[in-house]
Formats: structure tokens, C-alpha cells, sequence
């Protein structure tokens, strides 16, 4: 692995652990780019790297006892189920296209995470009922996109399940890693056909990415979370544009 590998590795479970999101956005790039997977190919390890980091950052965090089950179930099968139809349509698009759609996601939230609207969301909620067609629905949707682009989707769960009845930010952090992990490992079962890849280097980047776990959980609340976004938004970009450029530029040169 090249020094890149070794220095963005990281990143994934610091994201993760500080956001419970960005991973995927992070794994996606360092696969394709950085480790010169094919796009498909580094989706669908991503899933599995976003889901192990996911249950490390979740059991770090002791995450499961925040859980409010009769509103994650319903947002578990929307999500399980979205993975896979994300998956499956995936499968079928083209890689330019899915470089495309990743690279549009990462600047939506990249704008989202930075905005007064994302701001509002992450103040503590109302403890509401379950709304649990809402919930089925907006785990569906977030599986999609996890199924289709390798991503956990975390920057947008969190949000929504705060509007749908979790009462504070950390909660929904600890709901959103659980509901990754489902989502993520039905997403990467549809997959399975991608799965011819080297492990040695896979199973270095899940040790570098529970090491950033490890480091986000320590300097959770040492630095201002604002600021923290603000270096992550930029990094998610460079990132993005990279994978984007190697797609079109050196894939469809040869």
C-alpha cells in the first residue's frame, strides 16, 4: 500500500466514530484511487470495511444500550431492503455513473453538514411517537444509497432520526452505526461477485480504521465539531474529484 493508503485509512473510523457517517464517502475513493480497485469492486469492499468500523465505533461507544428497538426495527427493514435494491441497481450502471452519483452526494453533503438547516437538526428533539411508515420509508431510502454508492448514508440518518422521534444527538449516532452495519452487510451480500480481491491490504485498512476509531473516541469533545466538518468537508472533496478524475481520465484512456 502506498503512504496515501496509510494516511486516509484512518479517517475512515474517525469519521465514523465522531459522526457515525463519512466512512464510505472516505473507503470508496481510497479503494478505487488509492488502491486502484475497479469502482464496483471497491463498493463492495466498502461495505464490508464501513460495516466492521460501524459495529467497532458502536461497541466503543456502547452504543446499544441508547437503542429505542421498536423504532429501529422499522428503520432496519427499510434499510436492509434498500441496500439490496441499491445493490442490485448498482450492479447494472455504469462505473462512470456511479463515479458521477458518488461525487454529487459527497458535495450535497458537503453542504448539508455546513448548513444552518444541518445546524437546527443537530439541537436536541422532541421525543415523539413512532412515526414507523416514516421510518420504514427513510430507511429504505438510506439503504439505497448505501447499496448503490458503498456509502453508510450517516450524515443524512442522523438528521432523520431525529426529526422521527430519537431525542438527542447521541442516540441517534448510536442508532444510525447499527443501522449502517444491517444495511452495509445486505448491500455487500449483493455484491458477492466482486469479491476476487486481495485481503492482505483489506484487512490493513480495517486495522487503521479501528485505530481512528479509537482516536476519534479521544478527541471527542476536545475539538470543536464545527471545525472538524469544516477539515472533513474539504478532505470528502479532494477525495471525491480524485476518484472522479482517475474514472475518466486514466480508465478511459486505456
Amino acid at each position: 500500500m502506498n503512504l496515501a493508503v496509510w494516511l486516509v485509512a484512518p479517517l475512515i473510523g474517525l469519521l465514523l466514530s465522531l459522526f457515525a457517517a463519512g466512512g464510505g464517502l472516505v473507503a470508496v475513493p481510497l479503494l478505487n484511487a488509492g488502491l486502484g480497485m475497479p469502482l464496483k469492486q471497491a463498493i463492495a469492499a466498502s461495505l464490508i470495511i464501513v460495516a466492521f468500523t460501524s459495529f467497532v465505533a458502536l461497541f466503543q461507544k456502547n452504543g446499544w444500550r441508547l437503542i429505542n428497538w421498536h423504532l429501529h426495527r422499522f428503520f432496519a427493514i427499510g434499510a436492509m431492503l434498500g441496500g439490496f435494491s441499491g445493490a442490485s441497481i448498482g450492479i447494472e450502471i455504469s462505473e462512470q455513473l456511479q463515479a458521477v452519483l458518488f461525487t454529487i452526494l459527497v458535495l450535497i453533503i458537503v453542504w448539508w453538514i455546513n448548513s444552518d438547516s444541518m445546524k437546527n437538526l443537530a439541537q436536541p428533539a422532541e421525543k415523539k411517537t413512532c412515526n414507523c411508515p416514516y421510518a420504514l420509508l427513510a430507511g429504505f431510502a438510506s439503504g439505497v444509497i448505501t447499496g448503490l454508492l458503498g456509502v453508510g448514508g450517516g450524515f443524512i440518518i442522523v438528521p432523520i432520526l431525529m426529526m422521527l422521534g430519537v431525542t438527542n444527538h447521541q442516540t441517534a449516532v448510536a442508532h444510525s452505526l447499527l443501522l449502517i452495519i444491517s444495511s452495509s452487510l445486505v448491500a455487500s451480500a449483493r455484491y458477492y461477485e466482486y469479491f476476487s480481491i486481495s485481503w492482505q491490504p483489506m484487512l490493513a485498512i480495517l486495522a487503521l480504521a479501528a485505530v481512528g476509531v479509537w482516536v476519534g473516541g479521544w478527541i471527542a469533545g476536545k475539538v470543536s465539531s464545527s471545525k472538524l466538518q469544516k477539515g472533513f468537508s474539504l478532505v470528502l472533496c479532494l477525495l471525491a474529484v480524485w476518484m472522479l478524475f482517475r474514472i475518466y481520465v486514466f480508465e478511459s484512456a486505456s
